[in-house]
């Protein structure tokens, strides 16, 4: 019992109505956690969390235009997807499309010496840390040593 009062509360108190409006055939309803979306025929429903996209832009925008706009878009491809096959085919390619896009603009740019020389550190880390105690220690010092010669001789140089 106490835990459907924290869920009520959390859901209904603590998340506040922030803008709701109607028009054409829908409703929508946005609160602090998400923004709900329902025709007024009863027939159609949708939740989104509160996100950048879509809550945020909605949210944000001076008029509903927009909220309609995406409210009919919504239904009109919820409604198309189980009804006509060509429609399904053509959101697959468009889908298939956006994400060659993505991969082309994600696609690593590193050339071969790049690649080279971040392996060859690699190797170099790895066997560092497969040395044993003694050996390391020895060359840290090693290489302390040669830096702090590099610094005197830049303090001379001065």
């Amino acid at each position: 019992m106490f835990k459907k009062f924290v869920k009520w509360w959390y859901f209904h108190i603590a998340n506040p109505v922030v803008r709701e409006g109607e028009r054409g055939g829908f409703r929508w309803c946005f609160r602090r956690f998400w923004l709900e979306i329902s025709s007024l025929s009863g027939n159609f429903k949708a939740r989104f969390t509160a996100a950048e996209y879509p809550y945020g832009y909605l949210l944000a925008g001076k008029t509903d235009d927009n909220i309609v706009g995406f409210c009919e878009t919504l239904y009109s491809v919820g409604m198309l997807l189980t009804t006509d096959q060509g429609f399904v085919n053509d959101i697959n390619k468009a889908i298939q499309k956006y994400d060659k896009r993505l991969q082309k603009a994600n696609a690593p740019k590193e050339d071969e010496t790049e690649e080279r020389i971040d392996l060859e550190y690699v190797k170099g880390v790895q066997e560092f840390v497969e040395t044993p105690k003694k050996e390391r220690r020895k060359r840290v010092k090693a290489v302390d040593k040669k830096f702090k010669a590099a610094a005197r001789n830049l303090q001379k140089e001065e």
